[in-house]
């Protein structure tokens, strides 16, 4: 019942945001060459660009390559290590790009000397190993991994990964977000996103406690609790805020990494509106009318005579699909026929659609494990993407 009301409400919503000019719209075509109904007019499309771009900066472009390197000794493997190295791109803002791009090498490029540093401890362990326990020795090892989780003309936020084996059971596991503002290229802090540090901190701290209080799994929730946004555990996704507890922060291994969720609905008042997306919506996936330089991976021509416009990816995707979708009865949305499928976008990549937009969506996204709906304002004709989850 619950689904079927937020099914209900949505469809409300987008019937109100997406009424245009009051004019009838033209059947969907039943494949991709077919050309829109003669006895209807299309809702006309504008030429501007959907994704507000600031004075001094575009669209952030971001993707991660790996180096990796074996270090031995006697041709003993003694050390893996693992860095990941940055790309990032600005449109018309190069200084920008670059101070995002050095900050981000200094957290996931391992440096020379945390290399020696690791291989003496490791050549020192191995040395005390007996005949009995070398032949299980699979060294030491120290890998960085990150992603672009957010990536718009405002603001990239990135979550970065470090894994830590340095002997012992189990390895160590350290998470931590970098967040940057697109325009000048500098990183960041919880205390940077708004005027009133302490209404932000105090939501927060609610939350985590409200969360985990009395639960007899988590320890020194309080202190986590109140300082957590004045480290670098909190990132920003296509969802809002996640702050996060490292494993064994505030728990056992079994409890793994312990994360709190702000959607930007909740955040609306207690962060600066500039890092609000305009549309509801934010991540790394984007639509527009305009293709800001992207490299463009694919063409798909659904309406004769319509605009065209553009599916943009500021980070690497793994995968991504178009298809057709129809509402129920019950007001739920269904996933239709397929029309494109990609098994990887890169940064930097852009889908061309020609295709018309009507009172109601027609098509639907889906890029790795999130779904949206492709439609158009009634209000200033910018183009949008709804999430969305699909019936049966």
């Amino acid at each position: 019942m619950k689904k079927r009301i937020v099914s209900l409400l949505l469809s409300l919503s987008l019937l109100l945001a997406m009424a245009a000019c009051g004019q009838a719209a033209p059947e969907a075509s039943a494949s991709p060459s077919a050309p829109p109904s003669p006895t209807a007019e299309p809702t006309p499309s504008p030429s501007a660009t959907a994704v507000p771009l600031s004075e001094d900066a575009g669209p952030v472009v971001v993707s991660f390559s790996y180096k990796s390197e074996m270090r031995d000794k006697d041709g003993i493997l003694i050390l893996t290590v693992r860095s990941a190295i940055p790309s990032v791109r600005i449109s018309g803002n190069d200084d920008a790009a670059a101070k995002i791009e050095e900050s981000l090498s200094e957290l996931l490029v391992v440096s020379e000397e945390k290399i020696q540093e690791y291989q003496e401890l490791a050549e020192d362990d191995y040395d005390l190993l007996t005949d009995e326990t070398r032949p299980l020795w699979g060294g030491y090892f120290l890998f960085n991994t990150a992603s672009a989780v957010r990536a718009d003309s405002e603001m990239l936020s990135v979550k970065c990964s470090v894994f830590d084996f340095a002997g012992g059971i189990q390895g160590a596991y350290n998470d931590c977000g970098a967040t940057f503002d697109v325009s000048t290229g500098e990183r960041l802090s919880a205390s940077d996103l708004t005027g009133d540090y302490a209404a932000l901190k105090s939501a927060v701290r609610e939350r985590i406690m409200g969360e985990l209080s009395g639960d007899s799994r988590y320890f020194d929730v309080e202190p986590f609790a109140e300082g957590v946004l004045d480290g670098d555990q909190w990132y920003f996704d296509e969802n809002g805020l996640t702050v996060f507890a490292n494993t064994y922060e505030i728990a056992t291994f079994n409890e793994g990494q312990v994360e709190f969720h702000f959607s930007y609905e909740e955040l609306e008042g207690l962060i600066d509106e500039r890092w609000l997306p305009d549309d509801g919506h934010a991540g790394t996936l984007s639509i527009s009318f305009e293709n800001p330089d992207f490299e463009l991976a694919g063409e798909l021509s659904l309406d004769s005579g319509a605009d065209t416009w553009y599916l943009l990816s500021s980070a690497d995707l793994d995968t991504l699909k178009l298809n057709r979708v129809e509402m129920s009865e019950d007001g739920s949305w269904l996933l239709g026929e397929e029309l494109a499928s990609y098994s990887e976008l890169p940064a930097g990549s852009a889908i061309a659609v020609t295709a018309w937009f009507m009172d109601m969506p027609l098509l639907a996204v889906t890029a790795g494990e999130s779904s949206y709906l492709i439609a158009q304002s009634g209000r200033d004709t910018s183009l949008l993407l709804i999430p969305v989850e699909f019936g049966g």
